[in-house]
């Protein structure tokens, strides 16, 4: 078999995987999902599984960093035309649109273990994502501020979703933490940022 036919099969049987993670998600708790279950949806052999992840939460960090690419991709825009409050919006519809693996992954399942894997996947993704190199300290830590920030307030309008809305989350995401980031970052307190 050719080599470009493997890697078909690869793609299609990783894509399989994490979209059956995502549809199961939905019905259930992490912690009820299964490699049985996962496989099975996907429509793989359960030995299968394991030629692509180590583990259960092997596929969930890759399921994480493939929705932060995908967010990244629509709001990368936004960021450069300095939108931040529709970049706020677009994370938002964002969260609406992928409601049950975000609630999974953010706001339960297998709690604060799945959550600090979201933290570093997301962490990890976005500092790939970085138009230019850091150039202090500062810059590091208003990324992890950012990323974790975000997802700690996401946490909270997830298990308060039907009291508030995504247009009220997004101005409370912008006015709390993008506006007050970037305000940092154009204005760095001394000694954060290396002297020009």
């Amino acid at each position: 078999m050719s080599t470009s036919v493997l890697d078909a099969r690869v793609v299609r049987s990783r894509e399989a995987l994490r979209q059956a993670m995502i549809d199961l998600a939905a019905e259930r708790s992490l912690e009820a999902i299964t490699v049985r279950a996962i496989a099975a949806r996907a429509g793989v052999g359960y030995a299968t599984f394991f030629r692509h992840y180590a583990d259960k939460e092997a596929l969930l960090a890759d399921v994480a960093d493939m929705l932060t690419q995908a967010f990244l991709g629509r709001v990368r825009p936004l960021l450069l035309a300095k939108d931040r409050r529709g970049a706020a919006r677009s994370l938002c519809a964002f969260v609406e649109d992928n409601l049950p693996i975000h609630r999974a992954l953010i706001a339960g399942g297998a709690g604060e273990t799945v959550r600090t894997g979201m933290l570093r996947q997301t962490l990890e993704t976005m500092s790939r994502a970085r138009a230019s190199s850091p150039r202090g300290p500062l810059d590091d830590l208003l990324l992890f501020h950012l990323v974790s920030t975000i997802l700690n307030l996401l946490a909270w309008w997830l298990n308060h979703f039907e009291d508030v809305d995504a247009d009220t989350m997004a101005e409370m995401i912008e006015r709390a933490v993008l506006t007050p980031v970037h305000g940092l970052r154009a204005d760095p307190p001394q000694g954060l940022l290396p002297s020009a």
